[in-house]
C-alpha cells in the first residue's frame, strides 16, 4: 500500500549516548525504501508519509571535553567526528549496500565549518567520506554543536529516463488489476505520487519491471494488516537502474525474494512471489521507480507500460492490462 520510513533522536554530554526510535520502516529502512520527516531536538516528530523510506536523527556533542572521536550510528548511517588539535574532522559512511542521500545541518558555537550548511549527498553503497572539518578559532577553550541529520534511500544524481518503456511487474500474458495508481489518496503521499498498487493473490510470481542490479532486499517478515502499525513489516526489493533511479517492489511474501544482492537482473524476470506483508488492506504489489531528492525528499515518476493493447502511460485504476 505504501512505503515507509525509519525515524529516531540521539543526544551525548561527555559520554555519547545513541537512542533510535524505528517510525514506520520496512526494515530497511525499511524502502522500507523511498519520506517527509520532521524532528527537533530530544523531540521526535512521527515520519509522514513513506514512499525511501526516511530516516532523522538529532544529537548534541559538547566540547571542550570530546573524545578523540565519537559517532553516531543508526541502520543507515554512521557519523564521526575526529579531533585533531583545534580542528574536528566529521566523516559519514553509508552502512548500506544501495545509494543513501543524506542532508546534515549543523548549529555552531565557537566553531567555523570549512564548507558550507546544510550538507547534501548521495553516498553509495558502503561508501565512507569526511564531508567537513570543524575549527575553533584562535582564543577560544571551548565549543559546541548541535547536529541534525535526515537520509533517503536513492540518488539525487539519477535522471530517469522517459523513453523507456516498463514491462508490467508479472508475467508476460498475465493481467492483474489496478487497485492504486497515480495520485492515489488512500496511502500514496506527496512523494509517491506515481506508485502503482497491483492486486494479486499472494504467491503470484513478480517480474523486473526492468534491468538493473538487485541493491536492497528484505524477506523475513509474517506480518501485514490495515494499519500502521505494520509499516515496518513489509518485505521488498529494490533494483537500481542504469539511469540510477530505483525500482521498488513491495509486500512481496515471507521467503518470497527470488535474488540476492548484486545479482543483475534482466527485464521479465521473476524477481519474488506477491505477498501482504507491511501495512495492506489485501494482498497486492506496490511497485513505483523513484530517486533521492534529499535527505528528506524523494520523487516518483511517471512511467510508461507495455501491454498487449499498446502502451499506456497511466495505468488506471479498476482496469486490468495484460503484459506484454
Amino acid at each position: 500500500m505504501k512505503r515507509s520510513k525509519a525515524s529516531g533522536d540521539a543526544a551525548s554530554n561527555d559520554r555519547f549516548v545513541a537512542r533510535l526510535v524505528p517510525k514506520r520502516p520496512h526494515r530497511w529502512a525499511a524502502f522500507t525504501p523511498q519520506r517527509a520527516v520532521a524532528s527537533q531536538l530530544h523531540i521526535m516528530n512521527h515520519c509522514i508519509g513513506w514512499s525511501v523510506m526516511a530516516v532523522c536523527l538529532s544529537f548534541l556533542h559538547p566540547f571542550p571535553t570530546p573524545l578523540a572521536a565519537q559517532s553516531l550510528a543508526s541502520d543507515f548511517i554512521k557519523i564521526e567526528v575526529k579531533r585533531k588539535k583545534r580542528e574536528f574532522e566529521v566523516y559519514l559512511k553509508n552502512l548500506m549496500p544501495f545509494d543513501v542521500t543524506v542532508t546534515l545541518d549543523m548549529s555552531l558555537r565557537h566553531l567555523v565549518a570549512t564548507d558550507s550548511l546544510p550538507f547534501t549527498d548521495t553516498f553509495k553503497g558502503k561508501e565512507k567520506r569526511k564531508i567537513l572539518n570543524l575549527l575553533m578559532p584562535r582564543g577560544n577553550e571551548s565549543g559546541s554543536y548541535q547536529s541534525r541529520y535526515n537520509y533517503t534511500i536513492g540518488n539525487r544524481y539519477a535522471e530517469h529516463d522517459t523513453n523507456y518503456v516498463y514491462q508490467l511487474p508479472y508475467q508476460i500474458g498475465h493481467a492483474y488489476p489496478v487497485v492504486q495508481s497515480y495520485r492515489g489518496v488512500v496511502s500514496h503521499d506527496e512523494n509517491s505520487i506515481y506508485a502503482i498498487d497491483f492486486g494479486m493473490a499472494v504467491g503470484t510470481e513478480v517480474c523486473a519491471a526492468r534491468e538493473g542490479v538487485v541493491v536492497g532486499l528484505y524477506q523475513k517478515s509474517d506480518r501485514g494488516g490495515p494499519n500502521e502499525s505494520f509499516n515496518k513489516s513489509a518485505n521488498y526489493v529494490l533494483i537500481r537502474h542504469a539511469d540510477l533511479t530505483f525500482g521498488g517492489y513491495y509486500h512481496l511474501q515471507k521467503d518470497g525474494v527470488l535474488v540476492r544482492l548484486g545479482q543483475k537482473v534482466e527485464r521479465g524476470d521473476i524477481i519474488a512471489h506477491s505477498g501482504q506483508t507491511g501495512y495492506v488492506f489485501g494482498p497486492h504489489l506496490h511497485f513505483e521507480v523513484f530517486k533521492a531528492v534529499d535527505g528528506k525528499r524523494t520523487q516518483s515518476f511517471p512511467i510508461k507500460f507495455e501491454t498487449q493493447s499498446g502502451i499506456i502511460r497511466e495505468p488506471l485504476s479498476g482496469k486490468s492490462y495484460v503484459a506484454r
